[in-house]
């Protein structure tokens, strides 16, 4: 049996840096079709070649390397980088370029969440590549149209919906989270844009789903991006809001009409 002293704080020994020795690890030219990949390097430098370009990664930063794109890798001596894969057919981006960026705390909390959600049985009920996707992306997805609530709790609730258009956090949680009720959330928006949060919410997941389609057909990967994991559902509303099946809007646009 564990005793109370068991359960104290270990005092934390220093560590002789010379005691770490992990090698350089080389990974050969490859290429994924079928998924994105977002490498972290969370601690030293790795060597890339991403489409014959090269590319030094340090510490504290990612690249985004777009599906269908050949790369090779040489992590360095004593360092860490953290691989997590974004499937193709599951969520759209607009992520099409490689793309380097920096890792803050507000960035490293989803992707820590989403690799434990890949390596073992704790994973929240949340999409995470979602809200990834909306704080990598370097703009929202569509410079959008919608009228916009002058209140500052709304309108900052306005602006998470457009980064993260797939958001399903309730009228309550979203309240929450700016410290004001539902009620004035959900006033704010039916007095400043003639809708309510509700409304406004669904016409910027077309919205967005309509600019995905522009660069992606994949029907169920918009959908997953907007907030429909029913390809079906989805595929209703959009066509109630734009008269067209996702699939019929895809050839219209493609044939620039």
């Amino acid at each position: 049996m564990r005793t109370r002293q068991d359960l104290r704080p270990r005092v934390q020994k220093e560590t002789d840096p010379w005691a770490i020795s992990i090698p350089p690890v080389s990974i050969a030219n490859r290429v994924h079709e079928e998924e994105h990949m977002l490498l972290w390097q969370v601690r030293g430098y790795t060597d890339l070649l991403i489409d014959g370009e090269p590319l030094r990664l340090l510490s504290g930063q990612a690249v985004w390397i777009p599906a269908g794109a050949w790369h090779s890798l040489v992590v360095g001596a004593n360092s860490v980088l953290l691989p997590l894969e974004f499937p193709v057919n599951i969520i759209a981006t607009t992520l099409s370029q490689v793309t380097v960026f920096n890792v803050d705390r507000d960035l490293g909390t989803p992707l820590l969440a989403f690799l434990q959600s890949q390596a073992s049985i704790i994973c929240a009920e949340v999409n995470l590549a979602r809200q990834i996707l909306a704080l990598i992306e370097q703009s929202p997805i569509v410079a959008n149209t919608l009228p916009l609530p002058q209140h500052p709790q709304a309108r900052r609730v306005a602006a998470l919906l457009i980064a993260n258009p797939g958001d399903d956090r309730t009228v309550a949680q979203l309240a929450a989270t700016m410290h004001v009720s539902g009620r004035t959330l959900e006033r704010a928006f039916l007095a400043e844009t003639g809708m309510t949060l509700g409304q406004w919410r669904l016409q910027n997941r077309m919205e967005c789903a309509a600019e995905l389609f522009k660069s992606i057909d994949n029907i169920a990967a918009v959908a997953a991006r907007v907030g429909y994991m029913n390809v079906s559902a989805f595929g209703r509303v959009f066509k109630s809001h734009f008269l067209l099946t996702p699939g019929e809007y895809i050839e219209r646009y493609a044939r620039g009409y």
